[in-house]
């Protein structure tokens, strides 16, 4: 006869990329519902990498501790979001609906939850340079020596895609547009994140029209149990500023955060 931890480890084995169950979803599983708190101990112990402890979080959705610590969150965070799941969190300006930007269903799910515009791209946010390649993005001298200006930095830049096979494979991100908005931004512990999930589509935490969340509990009315929550980090900051680059060409969109990096960049030129 299996014991209570083995049924637990089995139960979690279970569970599906892109998916996640919470604590006390998995004592209910293994028939004892009241036993959450014994199940996170034994997940918190767990050394076994085939058993999936990170797609187990806590019973409001936060995403809790993993590995027996809160200061390995960020890596459950990262395995989640390169998985498939979305996951409302801070980014370097305002809280974000994050997900994965390489799966279209994700895509499409965060444009549903959001109420979004089908029309409206989203920002896309990398953790290198390099990273504008998968997207057939590939700016010239020019561009690429504006862009080591502003990033890393709280500017979201368009870019035009070039590579027409990446156009027709990325029509789900650009929405008929042929342009994308990407930021790198510059906290380590944003991009230790986006080195394991890779870019992210990450919108204001809202629905269309209606005030970004400061707050997890803000979120949590737009949102409810549909995504998963991490780290309460209040912020005063506004939205990104928004601009889009061809040669050498600059169009401000949207005036936000770190505005004055840019103007300082005009007044240069």
């Amino acid at each position: 006869m299996m014991t209570f931890k083995e049924k637990v480890l089995e139960v979690v084995k279970k569970i599906k990329k892109g998916k996640v169950k919470t604590y006390k979803e998995v004592a209910k599983l293994v028939g004892r519902s009241k036993a959450y708190r014994v199940v996170a101990n034994i997940l918190a112990k767990n050394r076994d990498f085939r058993i999936p402890c990170h797609r187990v979080v806590k019973n409001d959705y936060r995403v809790g501790g993993y590995y027996g610590s809160f200061k390995n969150s960020w890596l459950k965070v990262a395995l989640l979001l390169k998985e498939g799941v979305i996951i409302v969190m801070p980014t370097d300006t305002i809280y974000g609906i994050c997900g994965t930007a390489l799966k279209k269903d994700v895509v499409e799910k965060i444009y549903k939850l959001r109420k979004r515009s089908l029309q409206k791209p989203m920002i896309i946010l990398i953790s290198s340079l390099e990273e504008l390649k998968i997207f057939g993005i590939k700016p010239n001298k020019k561009e690429l020596k504006i862009l080591k200006k502003l990033w890393p930095g709280e500017i979201s830049v368009i870019l035009k895609i070039k590579d027409r096979k990446k156009i027709t494979k990325f029509a789900y991100l650009h929405r008929g547009s042929k342009t994308l908005a990407f930021r790198l931004p510059k906290p380590k512990w944003l991009i230790d994140i986006l080195k394991i999930s890779g870019p992210l589509v990450a919108p204001s935490a809202n629905w269309e029209g209606y005030p970004p969340a400061s707050k997890l509990s803000e979120a949590k009315k737009y949102f409810g149990k549909k995504v998963v929550y991490w780290i309460e980090k209040r912020s005063d900051k506004k939205p990104s500023t928004l601009i889009k680059l061809e040669d050498k060409k600059i169009e401000i969109l949207r005036k936000g955060t770190s505005f004055r990096k840019v103007k300082t960049l005009f007044s240069n030129k």
